[in-house]
């Protein structure tokens, strides 16, 4: 799914030349196991968890060690989207610690996910269920969805009576639990139900909304069998401009359509699939974690501080700003705990150490502050942007 040749925006970002119809999809900064930074160390490359597991007082600095287990608590990322990602949900802590012991090949470490998706230029995103009363105008609609539930299942998800907000969310529940118990049990009419309204759409001579796009894309990429055709329509729609961000916590249905963003999550590889990927997918699972509640995602708009764009805090693992210089310099501290910077524009310079030590860096490049070094500087000849992750 990630962008390739011209339109590769990870080369591009690291200043590189894309290799030919290559995808480029995730730059990954941190220390997770599965692909960890490696640190220039003296002109040595270490992985950023080995060097913390040798000095984590050092590095991480006591407060971040004592609470994370002498781990990195945040992962950073760069995404760059081409094509949809999977429509997928993360665990919370106690069910990943469930879902790791239990399968430890699909879910890979016992963490918790909570992030944040932070649009570079922009980002279109499926996530959260639509309201009852717009899935209810859906399943209307779109008469094949209806044929596919049939009239029994729809009388039970849709009664005729006014219902409490809280009795919405139980029958949206009951929806999407009916739907993919009935993909798995009933291949063939969901695979004719899904070709029809296909066929329909293609035939379609007005223009096709979003939805409806997406859907014929989705189908013509993976055919007819997959659980997320469907789910498409259930989902809400977003779209985020440069600067406005997501937050996705636990059970948050979503699905990342077109974008370049920067990511920041606890550091975790733990993903639930249901849909628009051939990648193991684990319904249910999926359906038993997920938050049906309508609405329950919402377009962050950050707050502007001077020349820093400070995102919501909503977890212990991470707190990321972007900090913007023009020629400047600025002293930061760091409180004795790690910090990472990511830069996104220009070039800049860090002196630390009584001013004594200066390292230049640029566009596409990230750097460790250790929680050893107390303070530092960050010194702009120009113009430069940058992501700054630290504990809060």
């Amino acid at each position: 799914w990630g962008s390739k040749n011209r339109d590769a925006f990870i080369p591009h970002f690291l200043g590189i030349a894309p290799e030919k119809n290559v995808p480029y999809a995730e730059l990954w900064m941190g220390a997770h196991s599965c692909a960890p930074s490696k640190i220039d160390v003296e002109g040595k490359l270490i992985p950023l968890n080995e060097l913390i597991h040798r000095f984590p007082d050092i590095i991480l600095g006591n407060p971040v060690a004592a609470c994370f287990d002498n781990k990195l608590p945040f992962l950073l990322k760069v995404l760059s989207a081409a094509e949809p990602l999977s429509i997928q949900a993360h665990p919370s802590k106690r069910q990943a610690e469930l879902l790791h012991k239990a399968d430890p090949i699909h879910y890979p470490d016992d963490n918790h996910k909570p992030e944040i998706a932070i649009a570079l230029d922009s980002l279109t995103a499926l996530a959260g269920f639509a309201t009852y009363s717009n899935i209810r105008k859906i399943i209307e609609k779109y008469p094949e969805i209806a044929q596919f539930f049939g009239s029994e299942a729809l009388s039970d998800i849709f009664p005729g009576n006014r219902l409490s907000k809280k009795h919405q969310v139980n029958k949206i529940r009951l929806l999407y639990q009916t739907f993919t118990h009935l993909t798995q049990s009933k291949t063939e009419l969901y695979q004719k139900n899904v070709d029809a309204l296909a066929m329909r759409l293609q035939s379609k001579k007005s223009k096709h909304s979003a939805q409806e796009s997406l859907f014929l894309k989705a189908w013509e990429k993976y055919g007819n069998l997959d659980v997320g055709l469907f789910s498409i329509f259930f989902l809400r729609l977003i779209y985020l401009k440069a600067g406005e961000a997501l937050i996705i916590n636990p059970g948050l249905p979503h699905a990342y359509i077109n974008g370049n963003i920067v990511e920041c999550m606890a550091s975790s590889d733990n993903v639930i699939r249901a849909g628009l990927t051939p990648k193991y997918q684990d319904i249910p699972t999926l359906t038993t974690i997920l938050d049906y509640s309508p609405n329950s995602v919402q377009i962050v708009k950050p707050e502007i501080v001077g020349n820093e764009i400070q995102y919501p805090t909503f977890t212990p693992d991470f707190a990321i700003s972007q900090i913007t210089f023009g020629s400047a310099s600025r002293k930061f501290t760091t409180g004795n705990k790690i910090e990472l910077l990511l830069a996104v524009e220009g070039n800049g310079s860090i002196q630390w150490g009584n001013q004594e030590l200066r390292l230049s860096f640029h566009k596409g490049q990230s750097l460790i502050i250790p929680a050893a070094v107390p303070e530092y500087s960050i010194i702009s000849d120009k113009s430069l942007s940058i992501f700054k992750v630290q504990v809060p």
